[in-house]
């Protein structure tokens, strides 16, 4: 057991942390973004922006996690989002989104790297649960910046609730370094370019993955409409919660921690459940039907729908919705060999971040044209469209 906790809290502590920040700032956001001048539906170009960093790393993963080894990049990673975060903090449109496009390419080291260092140091029959649990690490992350980072910005403003989510990272890095010398392993030799990050055909890397392997392909397009979803939730829950249906901040940011917390405890218990079934499909297919089913819900509530009432869709809607992502990764490194865990994971990954990154700024122009209700009944349709592609994985 010891063994496995080890490399499971390695991994988990840069999710948490990088977790806090990346969802920080459009939780965050409806504090801001009129502040510095920029309209209330531009929290879904910062979303999408944070969706293009992540889609970017994903692409030049092979000139990141296998040249520096997978826990140096996760250190260097932390470094890098608390260099975005301060170029939100400045305040200024154009620096708040190259920021936020920063911040979304340091979160995103943590899915290859980690599921690299997980797939080695980890037995192969615990995968469903550690991979779950490491990706508990989103939503716990998320309940923070729900709960400490709205209350610090309600008391004492947003640049200081978004510093304190920046100190995490910083925290981490150190605490990485620290790893017994074992974990410093599996860089492959070759040196590292910053050019490398820029080539032009590190976009195809990702479409070659995809084409060796029909399953994984099959796989990958399931998770858009899961991605669709998540992604919509996260970057504007607590604008339609403040904007579109006039609750304040604080009430806003406690039922976005909700949602958090109870897909945190989620992630947890799908994946042993999982992995005591011997098989991760059957729960995704399930969580498909059940996230389309709350999209709808949140289409219509209110103000005068009593408190338990809200945080009981806001729980719901987190199990729903935010619980996949572990049993997803876990099933792309198992229809991979050992070496290729990393690249098949950000190739894979790759794809899924395309609808993180396109998600954001659709829904909002959706919400621009026709409103919320439409809005989350789209997103709920496309969810629906990863219960057929499952069936036929």
């Amino acid at each position: 057991m010891q063994a496995i906790l080890l490399p499971l809290l390695i991994v988990m502590l840069p999710q948490i942390c990088l977790s806090a920040l990346q969802l920080g700032v459009p939780v965050l956001a409806p504090a801001f973004v009129v502040e510095v001048g920029m309209a209330p539906e531009a929290v879904g170009l910062i979303g999408g922006c944070i969706g293009f960093g992540s889609v970017w790393m994903f692409a030049a993963n092979p000139e990141i996690t296998p040249v520096l080894g997978p826990l140096p990049a996760l250190m260097i990673a932390c470094l890098l989002s608390v260099i975005g975060s301060g170029l939100v903090l400045t305040g200024m449109p154009a620096a708040i989104l190259i920021g936020a496009v920063v911040i979304g390419f340091a979160y995103a080291v943590t899915a290859p790297a980690g599921s690299q260092i997980l797939s080695t140091h980890v037995p192969r029959h615990w995968w469903g649960t550690v991979f779950s649990i490491r990706q508990a690490g989103v939503p716990l992350g998320g309940a923070i910046a729900g709960i400490l980072g709205t209350s610090l910005a309600s008391a004492f403003g947003w640049r200081l609730a978004l510093g304190v989510l920046t100190a995490f990272p910083l925290i981490c890095a150190g605490v990485l370094f620290a790893a017994p010398r074992r974990f410093h392993a599996g860089a492959n030799g070759q040196r590292f370019r910053v050019s490398g990050l820029f080539k032009p055909s590190n976009v195809a890397v990702p479409f070659r993955t995809l084409r060796a392997d029909p399953q994984l392909r099959a796989m990958t397009l399931a998770s858009l409409g899961f991605a669709a979803v998540q992604g919509s939730l996260f970057a504007f829950f607590t604008t339609y919660l403040t904007d579109g249906l006039g609750f304040d901040l604080v009430m806003a940011g406690a039922l976005f921690a909700t949602l958090q917390i109870v897909s945190f405890m989620g992630r947890l218990g799908a994946g042993a459940l999982a992995d005591r079934m011997g098989a991760f499909r059957p729960l995704l297919r399930a969580m498909s039907v059940m996230a389309a089913l709350f999209c709808a819900v949140l289409a219509l509530i209110h103000t005068g729908w009593p408190d338990w009432a809200l945080y009981l869709i806001a729980g719901a809607t987190g199990l729903a919705a935010a619980t996949w992502n572990g049993l997803y990764l876990a099933e792309i490194a198992r229809l991979v060999t050992p070496e290729r865990v990393g690249q098949a994971t950000a190739g894979a990954t790759f794809f899924t971040f395309v609808a993180y990154m396109a998600t954001p700024p659709l829904f909002g122009l959706i919400v621009l044209l026709s409103g919320y209700e439409l809005a989350f009944m789209t997103a709920g349709c496309a969810v629906l469209a990863s219960f057929w592609l499952l069936r036929k994985a």
